[in-house]
């Protein structure tokens, strides 16, 4: 039989439309379906060989035991497919622990129960519980010295798949990586996982006489950023960075800088709006007295390294705050952030004659102003009391780095 004959589009399924993710609580499932569906099923993100293919992935919302079950009205006879079918069932069983439970709905059942009624949070909560709209909320450090804590990660770890694009599983053997789980604990007995994020400390080497002295200098990374879907849209993703960041600033010392790696758009922004009330929090007179003369190169060191920015992050906050606070000219806010452009695009600018040059900084200027308003635009600045403040080929095609 051709292949025209076995019209391939009866049997061929989108992975992101087939598989869909359930979390159950109290006898009810929410559904959801994965972002992402590539690193467990190929660029294309499809599946051939099946018709009507369902794939339900469902976890419990506080063990997070998974359940896998995949139905089909139909399937291909393997010989028929160069190559053979891929079976949904065993691809993604490569990527869940052993503990899953396939087909058998009763049996996962019975096991979630039996682990619920013993269950205790694999880790060590960090600060104090908080509440968002009559829920109470905690943050805990997986213990993952203890098998309870590294078979929760092994549970969680598929979600960077399908969620984080170009996601991948951290080395859990390797002692350097945290990971922070968000819990709704209004029912302490039976508490819902909210969320997760990793994070890697990469060690600085501090200076002679703080490593004789035996002090440690870590530069806090953070990794992977996940709310899952159901709990999205309540503030509980910027509290939950808030909080973290918060806990590295004030309570690990050995913490001299927090950065994120390759952040999307989406927590760009949300990492964005609460940095810039953190910093206008610890500016004296708030951004209102931020001026550009003021801004020497003393002084950003200075508060940058005690807030434990990275460079490029801080710079951008400063900008932004500049542009929101209106006590400078217009003029002398373009010149300062231009200057910044110049010197990051300054091997480019270079090769280029005077117009084009001005020309490229002035349309790099204008984008990321109209970015810097963007992000602006909801913040909501806190009011705070006085004594808590602290002090490529041809030139015209060549790109400037806007940020």
């Amino acid at each position: 039989m051709s292949l025209a004959a076995l019209q391939p589009e009866l049997w061929t399924s989108s992975s992101n439309q087939a598989l869909t993710i359930y979390i159950t609580e109290n006898g009810l499932a929410t559904p959801f379906q994965p972002s992402f569906t590539y690193p467990i099923f190929g660029d294309s993100e499809t599946i051939f060989g099946y018709r009507d293919l369902v794939i339900y992935l469902c976890f419990d919302h506080c063990t997070f035991l998974p359940f896998l079950n995949v139905k089909y009205s139909a399937k291909l006879d393997d010989d028929k497919v160069s190559g053979g079918l891929v079976d949904p069932k065993t691809k993604l069983l490569e990527f869940l622990p052993e503990s899953t439970v396939f087909k058998d709905e009763a049996k996962w059942l019975e096991k979630t129960d039996e682990e619920v009624e013993n269950f205790k949070i694999p880790g060590t909560q960090i600060g104090d519980q908080f509440e968002i709209e009559d829920e109470k909320y905690a943050i805990f450090k997986l213990d993952l010295e203890s098998a309870e804590g590294v078979e929760l990660h092994k549970r969680l770890q598929i979600l960077v798949l399908l969620f984080i694009e170009a996601g991948s599983y951290i080395d859990i053997n390797d002692k350097l990586w945290d990971i922070y789980i968000l819990y709704k604990v209004t029912s302490a007995e039976n508490p819902s996982i909210v969320g997760f994020v990793t994070a890697y400390n990469y060690w600085r080497y501090p200076g002679f006489k703080k490593f004789d002295a035996g002090e440690q200098e870590i530069r806090k990374k953070v990794s992977q950023f996940i709310i899952l879907p159901h709990y999205q849209g309540k503030q509980l993703g910027g509290e939950f960075y808030n909080r973290l960041f918060d806990h590295w600033l004030n309570d690990v010392p050995s913490v001299v800088e927090i950065v994120i790696e390759d952040p999307n758009e989406q927590f760009d922004d949300l990492r964005d709006r609460q940095d810039l009330i953190r910093l206008d929090q610890q500016l004296s007179g708030g951004h209102q007295a931020l001026k550009v003369s003021e801004l020497t190169p003393e002084w950003i060191l200075q508060t940058r390294t005690k807030l434990k920015m990275e460079k490029r992050q801080f710079s951008r906050l400063v900008e932004m705050l500049l542009l929101h606070a209106g006590n400078n000219s217009k003029r002398d806010i373009r010149l300062y952030i231009k200057k910044r452009l110049y010197e990051k695009n300054k091997e480019t600018l270079e090769t280029l004659d005077q117009p084009t040059r001005l020309d490229k900084l002035q349309t790099a200027y204008e984008s990321l102003e109209q970015d810097y308003r963007r992000i602006l635009k909801p913040v909501k600045f806190k009011r705070r009391a006085e004594d808590d403040a602290v002090g490529g080929g041809r030139n015209e095609k060549k790109k400037i780095q806007k940020e």
